[in-house]
């Protein structure tokens, strides 16, 4: 026998007595067993989570499978966009008891580089729709409003839940989960973004109060004979108007008042009731409501009212309206939004009407007034205006702050004095414009008189002004500027030039011409030394697998030793076993002394295969990307923490072939860094080498001086090679480098030549940058061709001030604006040349930099010309102006004025500073 107990606050057991069911219960059980898409959004504390507790109990003991999501208990403070929904794939995995039957952690791991919302989705459709094959599967969410207090928009996680609404019509696995919504907000909330599609799915279920035929089971913790207790039924209701936390409150209040007697049997006589149940609202409820609204109710509603201060306003008014029984028709507004689902108010066929008398006596007009008047923008000046008893015009509103007031004061019902201030300060208002309008009209007609008086002078002093500034234009289109101009300007834009590129802010522009250099470089002849073994998509779907086997990859070698090439590069890494076949590949490794395998020991590591690491056959696999993801450099070795030193692949691969010519690595005596290789000497790169600015050089790094695309070498597929098809020169005595270019490897990368206009940019597979590396050590050490060189700092310094020199002679020698621009087009397309040129012989040069030298020094020039010869022409005009002054005083010094009032402030001084050493 259950202990019959009414529930005052929190959500109803499954099976309480005191819970109250409703046409909502029918309804919404009735939708999801239809499989619709159902929300309950409503004012709290209306008994939404007793209604999800007790359907979704029943839905379970239908064999339904059933979870809630609290969004509440996720948490919407300090969180990222990756926590949150993380923790709701925890809440559905913890909920749905999936902990022995998926690791969580492991498959978030797997899900990394997949969008958030993404992933939730492939929780659903991959998880829990496949662990519970024909099983309808509910999910209910609670608390949707605590997303307003999140830091980011989620969005996205209502459009899922509407895309999977959306995919019953594709997939009908997705008829068998349904999503229900609970929380005090709106549709409209949900998907805030107005550029997105609303949430417009689901069947909204209602949440009406109690009404007398549906509160019976309250009836049965009431101690009073069955007509007293329907009586007392009919009276609570019609104080709460069956607002369920009101009602049950009520109602355990009237159990303890009839506890506190002194029979256990408390007698009302019929007819008392209302009487006797108005004593306890008021007595319990009502007086002093702050300190006894326990649990927490009434100022829940108070600071839903009260905590949006910018709203506060707009809210109260249209709740003064309702008190004062005004027909207020709903229209949808935040602030008739905000008052619903505070719970005041409900929506009465199209009119906002007041929920029940408790409220209506709580929050009544005297409440509503103080609420204002503490919001009232105005208060201050109005307190000190009735303390001077009204006489103090200047505490009276004027200009924006009265527009404001009367904004503000829209709607709501003020007191006699509010609308008297109001009122004198639309009065004084309304005078003070009067006022300012006499004064305007004054104002214009001395300033007419005036003018009418100055014309005259004006006239003639205008006349002589413009003769004199005419004569001194003539004068100053004569001189020209002296030629020592154009050194010191092309030395401050230098300056300038070199303070942008030590910034980096070139860095950009310099790494851009330079892959445009390499594109437009003629292409190179296939390297015959070099052969790439690839594995492309059609080789992974033809051999099934990816990594491929151990037992593939010895066949490979195997094949491949037949041809007797030169070295063999195994740019694929092999740090664990991938069985069938492992000991297999550890006698071709044993049995293979020119292999080189890989290994990545810069940032996160991985090892080379052990057996060929042992024999010292391994070489690095690391790439030096730049700031925008390219590779331009190539790291030819580093010495590790122990002082042992590893060398890259495509190096070791050229030295073993260099040494069957008998080509080894020596140190230069004057410099150790400089290292000599056959017929090349290597300089290790430097930090600002070319266009870079502070470059990482860690390790022994050289500017790549690519030979070309995967065009300039032979390449044939693995499947080529196990199949025996590849004709025997094009291995015999050659380097071959096996590797992968399928881009769902994705061991690509982006060079020089990723750059393109439509599409996404050509990315280049790692063993095409190794054998790039390898070719370029190949054809300087056999045939001299230089690797990839700069400058020294010093020459970019001069030839950067060159060009600045000659966009300033340019400038100097050619007045024609549009000969200025041809020129400085022609010298562009010049240097533009002259680097191209360059970079065919192995130089790679400056060419952002100067070209701002030159554009800037070119642009310059006039702006400084013409600023000297404005200063000699104001010059030449002021003394002959104070000539005619001796002839003419007045009208001359009239003309001097005009001609101050012109200038600026600097010019003004120097004007003044003209006539008073021409006076003296």
């Amino acid at each position: 026998m259950i202990q019959y107990k009414y529930q005052v606050g929190g959500s109803l057991t499954v099976d309480a007595p005191s819970y109250v069911e409703r046409q909502a219960d029918a309804q919404l059980y009735e939708a999801l067993q239809a499989g619709e898409f159902c929300y309950v959004l409503n004012s709290r504390q209306m008994g939404k989570s007793s209604l999800l507790v007790r359907t979704r109990h029943r839905l379970q003991q239908e064999g339904f499978k059933c979870t809630t999501v609290d969004m509440s208990n996720i948490g919407c403070e300090n969180i990222t966009p990756q926590q949150w929904y993380k923790g709701v794939i925890g809440e559905l995995w913890l909920g749905f008891k999936l902990l022995g039957k998926l690791n969580l952690k492991a498959w978030w791991q797997e899900q990394q580089d997949i969008p958030l919302p993404q992933r939730l989705n492939k929780f659903i459709s991959q998880v829990l729709l496949s662990q519970f094959p024909d099983k309808k599967i509910f999910i209910f969410i609670d608390e949707v409003d605590s997303i307003k207090s999140l830091d980011f928009a989620v969005d996205d996680f209502f459009a899922l839940i509407r895309f999977c609404y959306n995919q019953r019509a594709i997939d009908p696995e997705y008829n068998r989960i349904t999503f229900v919504l609970f929380g005090v907000t709106t549709p409209s909330e949900l998907i805030q973004n107005p550029q997105r599609t609303p949430f417009n799915i689901g069947k909204a279920i209602e949440l009406h109060g109690f009404t007398l035929d549906e509160v019976q089971p309250l009836a049965k913790g009431l101690t009073f004979e069955d007509s007293n207790a329907q009586a007392i039924l009919k009276e609570i209701l019609a104080w709460t108007g069956g607002q369920p936390f009101l009602t049950q409150k009520l109602c355990q209040l009237v159990v303890n008042s009839s506890q506190n007697t002194v029979s256990k049997q408390l007698t009302i006589p019929p007819g008392t009731e209302a009487f006797w149940i108005e004593s306890i609202v008021k007595s319990c409820i009502i007086e002093k409501w702050a300190s006894q609204d326990e649990p927490e109710h009434l100022r829940t509603i108070r600071d839903r009212l009260l905590c949006n201060e910018a709203l506060a306003g707009r809210i109260l008014g249209t709740y003064q309206q309702v008190l004062a029984g005004v027909d207020v028709a709903t229209d949808d507004s935040r602030e008739q939004i905000e008052l619903l689902l505070s719970g005041l108010v409900v929506n009465q066929q199209g009119y906002l009407k007041l929920k029940n008398p408790i409220y209506q006596a709580v929050f009544n007009s005297e409440w509503v007034a103080k609420q204002i008047d503490h919001l009232r923008p105005y208060a201050k000046r109005l307190n000190a205006w009735i303390e001077s008893k009204e006489q103090d015009q200047s505490q009276l509103l004027t200009g924006t702050k009265l527009q404001s007031a009367l904004n503000w004061s829209k709607n709501k019902k003020l007191s006699d004095l509010d609308y008297r201030f109001l009122a004198a300060s639309q009065e004084l208002a309304k005078l003070q414009i009067e006022l300012d309008l006499a004064a305007e009209k004054q104002a214009r007609q001395i300033e007419r008189e005036k003018a009418e008086f100055a014309i005259f002078a004006a006239k003639q002093a205008n006349q002589i002004l413009a003769d004199a500034r005419r004569t001194a234009r003539r004068n100053a289109q004569k001189l020209r500027l002296g030629k020592g101009w154009i050194a010191s300007l092309a030395g401050g834009v230098t300056s300038l030039v070199l303070l942008m590129r030590f910034s980096g802010l070139l860095q950009g522009m310099e790494w851009a011409i330079l892959d445009s250099l390499f594109q437009a470089r003629p292409p190179a002849k296939v390297d015959q030394r070099i052969t790439i073994i690839k594995i492309d998509e059609s080789d992974i779907q033809k051999i099934g697998q990816y990594p491929l086997s151990d037992r593939v990859l010895a066949r490979t070698i195997e094949t491949l030793k037949s041809y007797n090439p030169k070295a063999i590069g195994l740019d694929l890494y092999r740090d664990m076993p991938v069985e069938p076949g492992y000991q297999e590949l550890v006698k071709q490794f044993n049995t293979t002394p020119n292999l080189i395998g890989i290994e990545k020991a810069v940032g996160s590591q991985v090892y080379a295969p052990p057996v060929l690491a042992q024999k010292g056959q391994v070489g690095l696999s690391d790439q030096i990307l730049d700031g925008d993801g390219k590779i331009r450099r190539a790291l030819l070795s580093i010495r590790l923490a122990n002082g042992e030193l590893r060398l890259n692949l495509g190096l070791r691969l050229a030295l073993h072939y260099l040494e069957t010519a008998n080509i080894t690595p020596k140190s230069l005596p004057n410099n150790a860094n400089y290292i000599q290789l056959g017929k090349a000497v290597f300089v290790p790169f430097q930090a600002n080498d070319g266009g870079y600015v502070r470059a990482d050089t860690g390790g022994y790094q050289i500017l790549l001086n690519f030979h070309g695309t995967q065009a300039q070498f032979e390449n044939f597929s693995i499947a080529d090679l196990l199949s025996k098809k590849i004709p025997p020169e094009k291995l015999r005595d050659r380097i071959v480098l096996i590797g992968s270019t399928a881009e769902s490897v994705n061991d690509m990368f982006q060079t020089p030549y990723s750059n393109r206009i439509f599409g996404p940019p050509q990315q280049m597979a790692g063993v095409i940058v190794h054998a790039n590396i390898t070719s370029q050590i190949l054809d300087a050490a056999l045939e001299g061709h230089s690797t990839l060189r700069v400058w020294p700092e010093e020459f970019e310094w001069l030839w950067i001030l060159l060009w600045s020199g000659v966009g300033a002679a340019l400038s100097w020698r050619v007045k024609s604006h549009r000969a200025v621009i041809a020129a400085v087009t022609i010298a562009s397309g010049e240097m533009i040349a002259i680097a191209y040129l360059a970079f065919l012989n192995g130089w790679w040069i400056p060419t952002v930099p100067p070209m701002i030298g030159l554009v800037v020094a070119a642009m310059t020039l006039p702006m400084i010309t013409n600023k000297q010869l404005e200063k000699i022409q104001l010059c030449q005009t002021v003394e002959l102006l104070v000539a005619i002054s001796k002839d003419q005083p007045a009208a001359g010094q009239i003309a001097i004025e005009y001609l101050k009032q012109a200038e600026s402030l600097e010019n003004q001084a120097l004007i003044e500073q003209i006539v008073s050493n021409t006076n003296s």
